[in-house]
């Protein structure tokens, strides 16, 4: 069933999503008041099509202490899923079962796993595309499109009890994780919480499983195959989880490390897509080159976080303050520091020659707090921005000048973390020893 009424469009998952009312805390669903005499409540003069997903009906009429008790302090249940990534990861890519791998065997690739108490995530990939089955370090395997087993795989939505209806009304099925790329990896969690919980847990349980993979890999690819400019790269792949039939929908299949039963949580679990491009190519990476497990290394690790949510954010001014933002963690991730000392510490990483390295501290001092000798306006671009309230698209008007500042930046920035990965096992200490030689 569709409503659809002057401009709002309501389908099947959002008329049937649990909700609680935000004035009384009854749970209701949108579904409860269409069809017969309340159906007419949705429009003129009641208009309730303009508050159905914030307050129950009774409430919106004013007449909820007339027709139904009181509750006292309703507060929606959330149930803890105790979400965690397994830490020991030795045995993972067993040579010998090299080909049960590459084919997607799953219970035979990520048997250690599924006996040491993980169970299976299956996310779909939109916005990616692969040719081959490429593995990350910590577990990770990314599937072409047909290369998966879903075939030994037999979902049960049944299990899901009370977000059963909401799952299914989003659409979500396995089928449509057979058409995309696949990322798998294992994590422990709470099957019984799972099963237990509600559509809104389900929707934060996706969300949190797609953000488990961004400092796994996903922070990574877009740094590699993507840049800082003042439109989003044309390469950047879909937040994983999104379908590429539907990205304002979400899904993944969990499969249970002991029973291997499994279930398809589906909905709508973020609130934007990305449409710009074609998206990512990906092919597999060398080991070698992504950051260790040193003090230095998650410092990279965070430092790419920043990365990420900077080429992904659609203002220029914002992303120009945040580029400036990473260049002070890089210089200094342990404290806050003013950007006098940033520029020098950065400035070190750029150039050895006393003479460039005097242009790029004047440079900064243009992009940050530069103010005029004369009259002493601030000139300074970030000043300009954050203290005067301008924007960036007004101070550096030209569309080809602003390009040329987010490279000029994105360069600066691939400086430190470059040298970073390189150096990416050793203590901070010890990195400290290795810049006082730059």
């Amino acid at each position: 069933m569709r409503f659809e009424h002057e401009g709002l469009l309501v389908d099947d998952y959002n008329l049937s999503l649990d909700r609680h009312c935000k004035d009384c805390g009854k749970a209701y669903t949108i579904g409860d008041y269409m069809g017969g005499f309340s159906e007419h409540h949705f429009y003129r003069p009641v208009d309730y099509k303009s508050g159905c997903e914030r307050s129950c009906l009774e409430c919106w009429l004013g007449v909820s202490e007339f027709v139904k008790p009181r509750p006292q302090n309703l507060q929606p249940v959330f149930h803890n899923l105790n979400l965690t990534f397994p830490l020991e990861h030795g045995h993972w890519y067993d040579d010998s079962h090299y080909e049960q791998i590459i084919t997607g065997q799953w219970a035979v690739t990520y048997e250690k796993y599924l006996k040491d108490g993980c169970h299976l995530v299956v996310l779909p990939l939109a916005r990616l595309q692969t040719d081959r089955v490429v593995l990350i370090p910590n577990g990770v395997a990314i599937y072409p499109v047909g290369r998966f087993g879903f075939s030994t795989i037999a979902g049960d939505q049944s299990a899901l009890m009370a977000a059963a209806l909401q799952s299914a009304a989003s659409g979500v099925s396995i089928a449509d994780l057979k058409s995309h790329p696949v990322m798998v990896f294992p994590v422990r969690f709470s099957w019984e919480a799972l099963i237990h919980a509600n559509h809104k847990d389900h929707m934060i349980m996706i969300d949190a499983l797609s953000g488990l993979t961004e400092p796994l890999c996903f922070d990574l690819f877009r740094y590699w195959h993507c840049r800082l400019g003042q439109t989003p790269d044309e390469g950047l792949p879909a937040l994983p989880g999104q379908l590429q039939s539907n990205l304002m929908m979400a899904g993944a299949l969990l499969i249970n490390g002991l029973t291997h039963q499994s279930v398809v949580l589906g909905g709508a679990a973020f609130s934007h897509k990305i449409t710009r491009g074609l998206g990512l190519v990906l092919r597999q990476p060398e080991w070698e080159q992504m950051p260790y497990g040193g003090e230095v290394g998650g410092i990279v690790i965070h430092a790419l976080s920043l990365y990420s949510q900077m080429i992904q954010t659609q203002s220029s001014t914002a992303k120009f303050i945040q580029a400036l933002s990473l260049l002070e963690f890089l210089a200094f991730p342990k404290a806050y520091q003013k950007f006098t000392k940033v520029k020098t510490v950065i400035s070190r990483y750029i150039t050895t020659c006393p003479s460039e390295r005097k242009k790029i501290l004047d440079r900064f001092e243009e992009l940050t707090g530069k103010k005029d000798p004369v009259t002493g306006d601030e000139m300074g671009l970030r000043t300009r921005i954050v203290h005067i309230g301008g924007r960036l698209e007004f101070l550096v008007p030209s569309g080809r000048d602003r390009e040329a500042l987010f490279l000029e930046l994105d360069g600066y920035v691939r400086c430190v973390i470059d040298h970073m990965i390189d150096h990416s096992s050793l203590s901070w200490d010890s990195y400290e020893e290795v810049k006082a030689q730059m």
